[in-house]
């Protein structure tokens, strides 16, 4: 068999994460505007219900486990993963408004990416021999996930003249549902028979880092601080500045996502040639700075300094990404060990900070975000890192 990864695997790793992050953007990103700028949720309530869906996240290093073992059941698994999340995604749209029911659809969602999320990543580190292929599927992976979250922005700004209309967002909820349907084809084009020959590779020293595993854990959490703001910060935003300019702030948001996909682009090209470790502590450092500086100024400055910030999240996706898989090691386990750590940041975070908005001010929110991340620096430059050759 050729160790050449077929085209098509690219594809599938591309629409994987496309239809994952079109999730993580719709729940995070444009329901906290539902919830709180349209419907008034309960935000405790809302807290309650998302450590639960986001908790359900922590089965993934348990499915890694079985996959770890499992080949011919993994066709099966990401077909079937795909159309529970069809499904999911489908039911908890409709009972947005019913928060038990909502939490308990989007558990299921959660559950069937997760599957697809492992199987993908086992291709990924199964499949990343040098530094140059693990780039190349950190900028495909990411690509779709900036695909995914650029989808529904866009689709929001065709759709939305006015942000309290209802039968906009029943049309929108709609729209998204219709997108995730190509999963369910697309997966079934994923070509898991890839024979990487053993006499082209040099041999993996087997020995785990375990202290580089720990370090890179704590950086993990660290380096998703802003988590924490996730629900505050885009109702927050429309209070601001957006509620009768909702367009140009939906323009604003594609923005961001298209400097981000620019930052994974030019970090997936260049961080090859340096010290990874070095480059995420960098990359941090910058990002969090900026973060607690952007609450206090004006809306053109506010929306410049994320804009480069942007740039620098994507230095810190590349090379967490890149770190990840070289310390796994080809245990799609430890690869799983390392990315629950940023599955514990959302579990923990989100939640937190959607109770946290009931008594504090977004501002303080972001600032405590910006602090978060630039505590990831510490261990980051503490992780031992040897370039390939």
């Amino acid at each position: 068999m050729s160790s050449e990864i077929p085209k098509r695997n690219y594809i599938v790793y591309f629409y994987a994460y496309f239809a994952s992050n079109l999730i993580l953007i719709l729940v995070n990103v444009m329901l906290p505007i539902y919830f709180f700028n349209i419907i008034n949720i309960n935000r405790i309530e809302l807290a309650t219900i998302q450590f639960a869906a986001y908790s359900i996240l922590f089965t993934k290093p348990i499915i890694s486990i079985y996959f770890d073992k499992a080949r011919s059941t993994k066709k099966i698994f990401i077909v079937l993963s795909s159309i529970g999340t069809l499904t999911s995604f489908i039911f908890f749209t409709l009972f947005i408004n019913f928060l038990v029911v909502f939490g308990i659809f989007l558990s299921i969602n959660f559950l069937c990416v997760s599957v697809t999320d492992v199987i993908i990543d086992k291709m990924i580190v199964d499949y990343s021999p040098d530094e140059k292929t693990k780039d190349r599927n950190a900028k495909y992976t990411y690509l779709g996930s900036m695909s995914g979250a650029l989808f529904p922005t866009i689709v929001s700004f065709l759709i939305f003249k006015d942000i309290y209309s209802i039968s906009s967002w029943h049309l929108f909820f709609l729209i998204l549902s219709f997108s995730l349907i190509p999963l369910i084809f697309i997966v079934c084009f994923l070509n898991l028979s890839i024979d990487v020959k053993e006499k082209e590779i040099e041999p993996i020293d087997n020995a785990v880092n375990k202290k580089s595993i720990a370090l890179l854990c704590i950086c993990a959490f660290f380096a998703y601080g802003e988590k924490i703001y996730d629900y505050p910060l885009e109702p927050w935003l429309v209070e601001r500045w957006g509620e009768q300019n909702i367009s140009w702030l939906l323009v604003i948001f594609m923005i961001m996502i298209i400097l981000n996909a620019l930052g994974v682009v030019l970090a997936s090209t260049i961080s090859n040639k340096y010290n990874r470790s070095k480059l995420l502590a960098l990359a941090c450092a910058i990002y969090g700075s900026l973060m607690i500086i952007a609450p206090f100024t004006d809306i053109i400055t506010f929306f410049v300094i994320f804009g480069i910030m942007q740039i620098f999240a994507g230095f810190i996706i590349v090379n967490l990404f890149s770190l990840m898989i070289k310390l796994s090691n080809k245990k799609v386990w430890i690869f799983q060990l390392l990315a629950s750590f940023i599955l514990l940041a959302r579990v923990i975070l989100v939640p937190l900070g959607t109770y946290l908005s009931v008594f504090l001010p977004t501002e303080l929110i972001i600032i405590t975000a910006g602090i978060l991340v630039l505590l990831a620096i510490i261990p980051a430059v503490l992780i031992k890192y040897e370039k390939e050759l």
